[in-house]
C-alpha cells in the first residue's frame, strides 16, 4: 500500500508540478475537441452502441465540447444542467452530494460501465457520493439515462443511470489548468495522453480546495459563515494503459485514487466541528473484443476499496466480475447476453459489530428487434440471485417509432429489484452528546424493494434549429425501505424499515433553440410527486416534503471563435414550507471563457449571482436553512491545451 501512496503522490507532484513544462512549450498535438464531440450515438440505454432516436429511453447526454466550453468543476456541476435532474447538495464541502432522477437517489451510477455504488457510509437510498467521481478533464460524455434500469443493469438502477464515459487514448495530447476563487478556493486539473503505436497511456490528476463556506441567511438576510471550520478539499488521480492486441481485440487496465476530505459542522444549528476522510483506491482491468466486425464482447474484473472516517474508521472493499457479448441474429434483431458478481464487505467500528458481506450473481439477456419499419421493441429479462435478498427475475419491455431521423415517440416499463445495503441490515449506532442520545438501528430482516415503473415521451427537432423532448414517467414500489424516526424529549431513534408503498409520478419538458450561428437558448421545466404510504396510520398516501416539486431551468449562450459564455436562470417552486423557509427559489450562474491563442483560453464562472438565500437539502430549523446553498461566489482561472 505504501508503494501504491507513493506512486500516486508522485504523478500528483509531476503532472501539477508540469505547468512550468507546458508553459516552456511541448512537440505534443493540440487537443481537438472536435474528436470528442457527441454524435446522435449512445451505449448505456441498450448496453450496446444505438441511435438516440431508436432507443425507448429519456437520456440527456453531455460532451466533452460542452464540459470544456462551461469549465464545469466536477460532476455534480455537470449534472445540474442536466433537464429532470436535481443534484442535492447541502452547502459544504465536506458533507456528500447526490443525485435525483425521476423523484428517486436510488440512481445506478457507472464509470465506463463499472459500477461504483457502495453498500456502506449512507443511510439515504442513494449509494454514491458525486464528489467522489472522475476529474471532468477525464471525460468524454455523461450519458443519463432516466427510468428504470433494472433488467438491464440490477439493483440501484430505479430512478436511472448515469455512465461517466471517459476519454478513448487514440491521441497524443494534453491539457492543464489552474483557478482560483471566493472563499479561498484554488482548483488544479492536469492530463496526459500518449499513444504511441499500439499503446496508449493517460494520466491525470486534480485538486481543488476551500478554505471556508458562505451562505445567505434566510431568517436575518445577513452574509454568514458556516458556525465551525469549513476547509475542504479534493483530490484525484487516474493512471490508465490501453493496448491494442489486434485488430479487433484490446486491453485496458486502470487505476483512480480519490481523497476527499474537511472540517465541518453538523450544520448552521450544530456548531461543534467534525472531520471527514474518505477515500477511494479503485483498480481494474478490461478485454474487449470484436466478433464478425461487428458483435462487440468483453470481460471486466475490478477492486474497488472505500475508506471513510467520520466519527470512527470504516472500510468497504467491493470486487466483481462482468462479462458481455452482443450477438447480430439478423439485419433487425439483435441480442446482448451477459452476466455479473459482485461481492461487497464492509466494517464500521463504530456502527457494525462485526465484518459484514453480501454478495450478487446476475444473468440477462436484452433483444432489440426492428418488427416493421421504423418500429423497435426493446425486451429483457434479469435473474439476480442474491445472499440476502434472495432470488428475483426482472423483466423489462420498450416500444419505439421512428418517424425519421430526427423524431420518435416511445414507451418503456420495467420491473424493480433493490436490495438493501450493508448500512440498511447492519447498522448499529448509539450515541450520547450531553443530555441527548441519538440511536440509528439497521434491520436484517428487510425486504427487497420491488415495483414497476413506466415512461412515455415524444422527441423531435423542427426545421434543424428547435430540438423539443417531452415525457412522462409513473413508479410503484413496495417494500420501499426508509429510515423511520421518531422523536422524544432528548432522544431520537432511527430504524430501517419497510414502509409499504412509496409512489411517484411526474413530466419533463425541455427545448433547446438555435438563433443563430452565434446564439442558443435552452430551457426546461420537470414536475416530481413523491408519496409515500402512511403505514397504517389512516391517512393514506402523504406527499414526501423532502423533494420540490417544480424545478425550472433557462438558459442563454453566445459562441464564437473567441468566446463562449453562458447565463443560467435555476429554480423551484412549491416547496412544502416544513422542509424549505420559501416555497419558491430563483438563481442565477455564469461561465465566461476567452480563446486568447488557439492553445490558450481564460475563463470565469460565477454563482448564485442574486446571492439568494436557498437550499437544495430540505431542512429548517428556528426560521432558517439546515443546509443552505452556498452564497455568490466566483472563479476565475486559466487553461492550455497541448
Amino acid at each position: 500500500m505504501k508503494k501504491v501512496q507513493s506512486l500516486r503522490n508522485a504523478v500528483m507532484v509531476s503532472l501539477l508540478a508540469g505547468t512550468t513544462v507546458v508553459w516552456g512549450g511541448t512537440v505534443f498535438a493540440q487537443e481537438d475537441l472536435q474528436e470528442f464531440a457527441l454524435d446522435d450515438m449512445l451505449v448505456t440505454a441498450t448496453r450496446t452502441e444505438s441511435k438516440m432516436v431508436d432507443v425507448p429511453v429519456n437520456t440527456t447526454v453531455i460532451s466533452a465540447e460542452k464540459i470544456a466550453d462551461r469549465h464545469y468543476l466536477d460532476v455534480a456541476d455537470v449534472l445540474k444542467d442536466v433537464p429532470g435532474a436535481n443534484v442535492l447538495d447541502t452547502g459544504v464541502g465536506a458533507y456528500e452530494k447526490k443525485v435525483v432522477l425521476n423523484g428517486d437517489e436510488r440512481v445506478l451510477v457507472l464509470v465506463d460501465g463499472k459500477r461504483v455504488n457502495i453498500d456502506m457510509g449512507t443511510m439515504s437510498r442513494a449509494s454514491y457520493d458525486l464528489n467522489q467521481m472522475p476529474d471532468v478533464s477525464l471525460i468524454e460524455r455523461i450519458e443519463v439515462v432516466k427510468g428504470h434500469g433494472g433488467a438491464l443493469y440490477g439493483s440501484d438502477a430505479v430512478g436511472g443511470v448515469i455512465n461517466i464515459i471517459t476519454k478513448k487514448m487514440d491521441h497524443s495530447y494534453g491539457k492543464v489548468s489552474m483557478g482560483f476563487g471566493s472563499h479561498q478556493a484554488r482548483d488544479a486539473k492536469a492530463m496526459y495522453t500518449i499513444k504511441e503505436g499500439k499503446t496508449g497511456v493517460m494520466v491525470a490528476a486534480s485538486k481543488y480546495k476551500q478554505g471556508y463556506h458562505e451562505y445567505k441567511d434566510a431568517k436575518t438576510d445577513a452574509n454568514k459563515r458556516w458556525p465551525a471550520a469549513s476547509t475542504y478539499e479534493n483530490e484525484k488521480v487516474s493512471v490508465k494503459l490501453s493496448q491494442e492486441l489486434s485488430e479487433t481485440s484490446n486491453l485496458e487496465l486502470g487505476y483512480d485514487f480519490s481523497k476527499f476530505e474537511g472540517v465541518r459542522s453538523y450544520s448552521t444549528k450544530a456548531k461543534s466541528a467534525s472531520f471527514s476522510n474518505k477515500k477511494t483506491n479503485d483498480f481494474y482491468a478490461k478485454y474487449d473484443w470484436t466478433v464478425n466486425d461487428k458483435d462487440q464482447g468483453f470481460i471486466q474484473l475490478y477492486r474497488n476499496k472505500y475508506d471513510y472516517y467520520n466519527a470512527g474508521d470504516m472500510y468497504e472493499t467491493d470486487t466483481g466480475f462482468e462479462a458481455q457479448q452482443n450477438i447480430t441474429l439478423s439485419d433487425n434483431n439483435r441480442l446482448v447476453v451477459g452476466a455479473s458478481y459482485r461481492k461487497a464487505k464492509a466494517l464500521n467500528a463504530t456502527s457494525y459489530t462485526a465484518e459484514k458481506s453480501i454478495n450478487n450473481k446476475a444473468v440477462f439477456v436484452s433483444d432489440q428487434w426492428e418488427f416493421a419499419p421504423s418500429w423497435t421493441l426493446d425486451a429483457g429479462v434479469r435473474y439476480d440471485k442474491h445472499s440476502t435478498a434472495g432470488s428475483k427475475t426482472t423483466w423489462s419491455a420498450g416500444l419505439n417509432k421512428k418517424f425519421d431521423e430526427n423524431s420518435h415517440a416511445y414507451f418503456n416499463w420495467g420491473q424493480v429489484f433493490k436490495a438493501p445495503t450493508l448500512d440498511d441490515l447492519y447498522y448499529y449506532s448509539v450515541m450520547e452528546w450531553g443530555s441527548s442520545k441519538y440511536e440509528n438501528y439497521g434491520n436484517p430482516n428487510l425486504k427487497p424493494e420491488k415495483g414497476d415503473t413506466w415512461t412515455i415521451g415524444y422527441g423531435t427537432k423542427i426545421a434543424d434549429k428547435t430540438s423539443v423532448n417531452i415525457s412522462y414517467f409513473q413508479s410503484k414500489l413496495e417494500d420501499a425501505i426508509d429510515w423511520d424516526t421518531t422523536y422524544s424529549a432528548n432522544e431520537s431513534v432511527s430504524i430501517a424499515r419497510n414502509v409499504d408503498k412509496q409512489k411517484k409520478n411526474g413530466m419533463e419538458l425541455s427545448v433547446g433553440h438555435e438563433l443563430n450561428d452565434n446564439w442558443n437558448l435552452e430551457a426546461s421545466y420537470t414536475y416530481i410527486r413523491v408519496k409515500n404510504n402512511d403505514n397504517g396510520s389512516g391517512s393514506g398516501y402523504v406527499r414526501d416534503a423532502n423533494y420540490i416539486p417544480n424545478m425550472y431551468r433557462f438558459g442563454v449562450r453566445y459562441h464564437d471563435d473567441l468566446w463562449n459564455a453562458d447565463l443560467f436562470l435555476r429554480g423551484g417552486s412549491g416547496a412544502d414550507k416544513s422542509a424549505y423557509v420559501d416555497s419558491k427559489y430563483m438563481t442565477l450562474d455564469m461561465s465566461v471563457a476567452y480563446k486568447a491563442t488557439k492553445d490558450l483560453s481564460f475563463y470565469a464562472k460565477g454563482y448564485n449571482l442574486f446571492n439568494k438565500a436557498y437550499a437544495e437539502s430540505a431542512g429548517v430549523n428556528g426560521g432558517t436553512y439546515i443546509y443552505p446553498a452556498q452564497g455568490r461566489r466566483f472563479i476565475i482561472g486559466a487553461e492550455y491545451t497541448f
